[in-house]
């Protein structure tokens, strides 16, 4: 039996591959660190105080666990050493997987105009989706 070859436009292929390669390095950070964490060393919450305190919302969470409430990027970047906080980074790296993914994509489309402003135009939808809580930070989302 003869096997079938299927055409894929390499602009896909560029897409999966950068999203592969983002969210297996964002698996592999939250595996390392997580297990840093669950064997010791130092996160920002004691693991029991979160495990005990789970149920409750974000706001709650950390109004309740550290008294305070968390808002932007700011509060948890100057937390990063942790244990606890470079795991979730490993989160934040895998949610950066489509704009990987868009951005090789885009250096793959060299050669067609509508490809390439396509793909400007969502780079730049999911960058300001990035940046907002920082330029308006008290207009919903995040």
């Amino acid at each position: 039996m003869e096997e079938k070859k299927v055409y894929v436009d390499p602009i896909n292929t560029s897409f999966a591959k950068a999203m592969e390669i983002t969210t297996y390095a964002g698996l592999g950070i939250m595996i390392i660190f997580g297990l840093l964490y669950v064997f010791g060393l130092p996160g920002l919450v004691n693991m029991k105080v979160a495990i005990s305190h789970w149920h409750l919302s974000a706001h709650d969470f950390w109004k309740t666990v550290k008294g305070t409430q968390i808002q932007g990027y700011a509060w948890f970047l100057s937390h990063i050493t942790k244990m606890d906080c470079i795991a979730v980074t490993g989160m934040c790296i895998m949610a950066l997987a489509p704009f990987a993914g868009l951005i090789a994509s885009l250096i793959r489309s060299k050669g067609d105009k509508l490809f390439t402003l396509f793909f400007i135009i969502l780079i730049l939808e999911f960058a300001f989706a990035i940046l907002k809580p920082i330029i308006m930070p008290n207009i919903g989302g995040h």
